[in-house]
């Protein structure tokens, strides 16, 4: 205000002050910035003290402060300063790149800690498994108990047992889990406790999961070994059906699908050849038992120990067929006739029954669930037949109606197991329900009417 006779018009400075601050950095006379932000008519007066025309001030009208501040930095100094900053930033990047990766590696690490001893079957490589062998003197030890119901004891690895991971630690091979408790020894026939966890191992080693009996005491093991003290097989039945597969199993297997539950199949070799492809994978999918019933129905008792021993064997081969190679698990003979020569020559686990719906006498749907649940116990095992339409119907009525009234329905393998009975060949088993365990007649070793 004090020159006006050098500044330029009004309009050009009040609309933009760009052009006062280049002016000024031209003729190198810039003030400290507290200075001209705070006072523009000190800025107007530099301007007409350096007698500046209207027209030299509008060509810098559209620089900015950082560019005009810039040309007031030598050459030098702004390179420097550039290079600063190119390496501050590389830095930081480096030091992100650093971070990442130092965390990937202890999520990796640990991670790795957690699962290794979990890692599936199929990742396993025999080369793995041939290097692992270690030829170590073993530190064997007796179990506790002979029955395995005291601590486990150590023995040298079997066959096929090879120390893939850390020792002391779980080792996984393809008949399951095992315990190394060196590189030479395993767990074996008794108890283990880890991390506060009750473990059981059967004779070979391995790891024991669902019912399992040990020393005359029904135990149950979760799918990752674990015991569980609270676990009741008190409310648990057998449903057992005969003569079948027929053109009616396939609609049985649905019903025990749709519902959960399990059941134990007693076979003839003469409908596993019409119907056992359709059936017999699918009843191992459910985890149900195959179970050999001869043949074709003969009485083997009046057939005799060869004639018993020739349909068994037959039919075993028949099932294998769908069943990778292995025959039944467990024997029915024929309308319940055998000699204790006959059971004992199966070499397998014989099951009679202690509930007869007497299905193929009503041959009628509600009779036989009404017959089912009238009857029904903890521990029975309940005989029918599945080559009647109506004992499919009955299932699809008194499955559900069991269910809610808390009952499991298991095989008879599960079911024995859960009572404490550990099976054995030969041997043929009645019910296992707390009348038939108080008086001693779960078998026929007590039985004088075999």
């Amino acid at each position: 205000s004090g020159y006006p006779n050098r500044l330029p018009h009004p309009t050009i400075w009040k609309q933009n002050h760009n052009f006062l601050f280049g002016f000024m950095a031209l003729n190198n006379r810039l003030p400290h910035p507290t200075i001209w932000k705070q006072n523009h008519n000190f800025l107007f007066g530099f301007m007409a003290l350096n007698n500046k025309s209207e027209k030299g001030i509008i060509r810098i009208i559209n620089t900015t402060y950082d560019e005009v501040w810039s040309l007031r930095m030598d050459k030098e100094t702004l390179r420097k300063r550039i290079r600063r900053n190119r390496r501050k930033a590389m830095l930081q990047n480096c030091l992100k790149v650093a971070i990442c990766v130092g965390a990937a590696l202890v999520l990796v690490s640990a991670g790795w800690s957690v699962a290794k001893p979990f890692v599936r079957k199929s990742e396993w490589r025999t080369e793995d498994v041939a290097g692992a062998l270690v030829n170590v003197h073993a530190d064997v030890m007796e179990p506790e108990r002979p029955d395995g119901s005291g601590k486990a004891g150590k023995a040298a690895l079997g066959e096929n047992m090879a120390v893939q991971y850390d020792t002391p630690g779980w080792q996984l091979n393809d008949r399951g889990w095992w315990y190394a408790a060196d590189a030479a020894t395993c767990y074996v026939n008794g108890w283990l406790e880890l991390e506060g966890n009750q473990y059981h191992f059967d004779s070979n080693g391995y790891m024991d999961t669902g019912w399992t009996a040990i020393g005359g005491k029904g135990c149950y093991f979760d799918q990752n070994g674990v015991y569980d003290p609270n676990a009741d097989s008190s409310m648990m039945i057998a449903l057992t059906y005969d003569d079948g597969p027929s053109q009616y199993t396939s609609q049985l297997l649905d019903i025990l699908q749709s519902n959960g539950v399990k059941a134990t199949f007693m076979m003839l070799g003469s409908k596993v050849e019409q119907y056992g492809a359709e059936t017999i994978p699918r009843m191992v999918q459910l985890g149900c038992t195959l179970g050999n019933h001869s043949y074709d129905h003969s009485n083997l008792r009046e057939a005799g120990p060869e004639a018993a021993q020739q349909q068994f064997s037959q039919t075993d081969g028949l099932i294998a067929q769908y069943n990778n190679g292995v025959g039944a698990a467990v024997i029915r003979f024929p309308y319940g006739e055998y000699t204790k020569e006959e059971a004992a020559n199966t070499g397998r686990p014989c099951f009679f029954w202690d509930v007869d719906t007497m299905d193929w006498d009503s041959q009628d749907a509600n009779a036989i669930a009404n017959e089912v649940m009238s009857h029904v116990t903890g521990g029975n095992i309940i005989l029918m037949h599945d080559i009647y339409q109506e004992t499919v119907d009955a299932s699809s009525i008194f499955i559900p109606q069991l269910l809610a009234q808390g009952y499991r329905l298991v095989t008879v393998e599960e079911l024995a197991a859960a009572r404490g009975y550990e099976l054995e060949p030969g041997v043929t088993y009645f019910g296992f329900t707390d009348e038939d365990i108080a008086d001693n007649s779960v078998t026929d070793k007590n039985r004088d009417d075999v």
